[in-house]
């Protein structure tokens, strides 16, 4: 593989990334204004990375060509990693929903 259909997937995976851990690094922040601490948990992170797993297995059967995801544009690869780990957080905060 060539640079230039390796950098998709790393934008893929900091997509991902980015949407797993920058919402707690945004909390971080505004929690160290106030002095307190800020606890992780794993609580938050691993329904987004069971999503990234489920899309990436399914995958395959979305596109019948996996090359294609080298040919998408940087921005896109990006936002792909994003709502694939979105996804999984949604999906979370509709199964952990109260009833009322």
């Amino acid at each position: 593989m060539t640079t230039e259909q390796v950098v998709p997937y790393v934008f893929l995976l900091l997509g991902i990334l980015s949407r797993v851990f920058l919402p707690w690094l945004i909390s971080r922040r505004n929690a160290a204004h106030t002095g307190q601490p800020l606890p992780w948990s794993w609580r938050y992170v691993w329904p987004q990375l069971v999503s990234v797993g489920v899309v990436v297995l399914l995958l395959p059967f979305l596109l019948s060509n996996l090359n294609n995801i080298a040919e998408l544009e940087y921005t896109a690869a990006y936002l792909a990693g994003w709502a694939a780990a979105d996804l999984g957080r949604e999906a979370d905060k509709l199964l952990l929903k109260q009833p009322a």
